[in-house]
């Protein structure tokens, strides 16, 4: 589900990247507690932790690109500024 929201998101514009690298980590989270590859910590015990974790990771994602894209935009006029 993560690689078809990124995937889509190409064709957006980038608005829904942040969800699809939430997405693809909780996959990455889940995989890992049903492994059981950390044995001593479980991530998600209820559906509740799923989707609390989903936001929260989607809230980062969303931070960390902003920050990466405004230091990447430094320097260039924009001509919206008048």
């Amino acid at each position: 589900m993560g690689l078809v929201i990124i995937i889509a998101d190409i064709f957006l514009g980038f608005i829904l990247l942040p969800f699809g690298i939430a997405a693809l980590l909780i996959a990455i989270l889940i995989f890992t507690d049903r492994s059981m590859i950390l044995v001593d910590f479980i991530f998600f015990e209820t559906w509740r932790d799923i989707l609390l974790y989903y936001a929260l990771l989607s809230l980062i994602a969303l931070g960390a690109i902003r920050l990466f894209v405004k230091k990447g935009k430094k320097g260039k006029a924009d001509i919206n500024d008048y």
